[in-house]
């Protein structure tokens, strides 16, 4: 039985799970993940596919930076479709600690993701996995991928990326946000801790510390709950 949930009820993410209906009607998977990265304001709204919401933040708090396909390593390639095979040899990917605190427990072997970008940068990407019991991603299934990625890439580019950016220029406007407490929010509603926030900003704890303080008062918020529920009410109404 097909089982699709997303992490965040209040993400329009009705193309990403048009899209994990379509790779597994192609190809074989027992679950796939499809999410946005960074300058989306409801990031990590993630459409998922027979896998739970709290893998995804388990993955998400815990592994990212682990992973050996992190967006982040193929940034500059031109590469759209990645086997976790091709970029480490399966004994050294048993012995990691990603597979054998993430991967293993969830039944996870066999990965292939598929990258999306706009002017270059990676924006997206669909994750599919098998379990051990499967075989690997053959060469036609990832021809036939590569195939259907440009279809995708260029979907998502003039369906959604127009009205994220418009959703991100929205929430700078009504609460008169910098760029940098605008990068902030965009992290606090990904779930990210502020030691997280300061690792992918670049910044020190107290300067993140004194971005949330603007941010609580431009927005009116006494807690991040109160911030988030703002957030999401502006964007949908």
């Amino acid at each position: 039985m097909q089982q699709y949930s997303k992490l965040n009820s209040n993400f329009p993410n009705q193309f990403q799970r048009e899209s994990l209906q379509l790779v597994n009607k192609i190809i074989d998977l027992t679950s796939s993940a499809f999410y946005l990265i960074d300058a989306d304001m409801k990031h990590l709204g993630v459409a998922l596919y027979n896998l739970e919401p709290d893998i995804d933040k388990e993955y998400q708090q815990k592994f990212w930076r682990l992973d050996p396909l992190n967006p982040r390593k193929f940034s500059r390639t031109d590469k759209t479709v990645v086997t976790i095979d091709s970029q480490v040899s399966s004994t050294l990917l048993k012995q990691s600690t990603y597979y054998q605190d993430f991967m293993k427990p969830h039944d996870h072997r066999y990965v292939a993701d598929m990258f999306f970008r706009f002017e270059g940068e990676i924006i997206a990407v669909l994750s599919m996995l098998r379990h051990e019991s499967m075989r690997a991603f053959n060469d036609k299934e990832l021809t036939l991928l590569r195939n259907i990625q440009p279809f995708l890439e260029y979907t998502l580019n003039c369906v959604y990326l127009p009205k994220r950016i418009s959703e991100r220029q929205s929430i700078q406007d009504r609460y008169m946000l910098t760029n940098r407490e605008l990068d902030v929010l965009e992290l606090v509603v990904a779930g990210a801790s502020n030691k997280v926030i300061a690792n992918e900003l670049a910044l020190g704890l107290p300067t993140v510390k004194t971005h949330l303080w603007h941010i609580f008062q431009k927005t009116e918020s006494i807690s991040r709950t109160e911030l988030l529920s703002k957030i999401f009410k502006f964007i949908q109404s």
